[in-house]
């Protein structure tokens, strides 16, 4: 087998160009939901069907990432790092290019389940690549980027949708897809690094890999910042599935002014990122966790006054959202890291048990916020004001859990 040559090492441990691509084709995660939510009606006029039952391939996708996330923790531990994001990137462009020949709703369906299963990879195996290359202050830094990076899909993938649409029909948005991921395949191929040496590898079996899960789990810093992060993805998940319909619904807006809102969001995502990055180098993890927290709070009280005194207009609600997802940001990247001080060895099981769980947390709070109120604002509300919550409580047991036994290769 032909040898690539190695990147250059920055003093983090983790080189530049790894991070890029890993970034890169992790962007496939959000472009596999988001690019082709445009396209909806012209694919249910050809499925012959419904667009409620098109988007049927939003939670398809969601259950293959959850799926996906266990299956390759277990195998990035076994195997290394390298093997499945390979075999993930590949397995995306046959997905994408099996759901461009589509002609049946349920055809699509089983398309967007192994679209799914491959864009779990970053959220192990990239993730484990950082993981094994650095820690504390650096790792922080690396998963703040990589966020920055990834969330370029949710800014320009429904725009993306939208000119393709235009030009090459719902088909050619598969196309593109599949494009997009095999350049990423190669970029990974050329520019990632093997990081788990063999002798750290684990040789057990899946049985043994669930109770790894178990001791994982036991891990009280683990599991308290675990909780963050699902309280996070829940908040995430919330603000997805109401702000289109607050702006469209209650507020009556065109789809271009939700379709604004969700390309600022993003945006605020990435910047704060490179926020938290920039932040890692001058306060601790726990306290940029603190702030992105701080800020989740912010919005949700902001929302809270604006909804009890009936002043919910465009703006409000942009500046709301805008808060609450640059709140999100910045403490993507922090959390993660926290979450790990205690189980790098087996990051790509730990990796894998939070994926599993944050995704079957976002799928169950979409069911809530189309079942929970009639008003899309309330149902972000409440349920946001219950997970923001969550968060707060958990974000101080972590830090005490972390002062109790505090990291052993480096202070947080």
């Amino acid at each position: 087998m032909a040898t690539t040559r190695k990147p250059a090492v920055s003093s983090s441990g983790l080189p530049g160009a790894t991070l890029f691509w890993l970034g890169f084709i992790g962007i496939l995660g959000p472009m596999a939901i988001d690019i082709y939510l445009p396209a909806l009606p012209a694919m249910s006029k050809d499925f012959g069907t419904t667009a409620a039952t098109v988007q049927l391939g939003l939670a398809t996708t969601t259950i293959g990432m959850a799926l996906g996330t266990v299956i390759v923790g277990a195998l990035s531990d076994r195997y290394g790092r390298r093997p499945p994001l390979l075999i993930t990137g590949a397995l995306m462009v046959i997905g994408a290019s099996l759901a461009a020949t589509s002609f049946h709703i349920v055809w699509f369906l089983a398309c967007c389940l192994i679209m799914g299963i491959s864009a779990s990879a970053v959220q192990v195996s990239g993730r484990g690549v950082i993981a094994d290359l650095t820690k504390g202050v650096a790792s922080t830094r690396a998963y703040s980027f990589l966020t920055s990076i990834i969330m370029v899909g949710p800014v320009f993938a429904p725009v993306g949708g939208v000119l393709i649409l235009t030009f090459a029909g719902w088909r050619g948005i598969f196309v593109a897809l599949a494009a997009f991921a095999l350049v990423g395949t190669i970029g990974i191929w050329a520019f990632v690094p093997e990081s788990l040496a063999k002798e750290k590898r684990h040789a057990d079996g899946f049985v043994a890999s669930l109770r790894s899960m178990g001791a994982t789990w036991r891990n009280s810093v683990y599991r308290w910042f675990s909780i963050v992060n699902f309280a996070s993805y829940a908040l995430m998940f919330t603000y997805l599935g109401t702000c289109s319909l607050t702006i469209q619904v209650e507020l009556g807006q065109p789809p271009w002014v939700a379709a604004a809102a969700f390309a600022v969001n993003g945006a605020g995502i990435a910047l704060a990122g490179v926020f938290s990055a920039w932040l890692a180098k001058r306060i601790s993890s726990v306290a940029i966790l603190f702030i992105s927290v701080a800020g989740q709070v912010l919005g949700i009280i902001v929302l809270a006054v604006i909804v009890a005194t009936n002043a919910l207009s465009v703006v409000s609600i942009f500046i709301i959202y805008f808060v609450i997802c640059v709140g999100l940001g910045i403490g993507f990247g922090s959390v993660t890291s926290l979450a790990l001080t205690h189980v790098r060895k087996n990051s790509g099981t730990a990796l894998g048990l939070m994926g599993l769980l944050q995704f079957i947390i976002g799928a169950v709070t979409s069911v809530f916020v189309g079942t929970i109120n009639p008003s899309p604002a309330m149902s972000m509300l409440m349920i946001g004001g219950t997970v923001v919550a969550i968060a707060v409580i958990a974000a101080f047991g972590g830090r005490r859990a972390l002062r109790r036994d505090p990291d052993p290769v480096t202070a947080h």
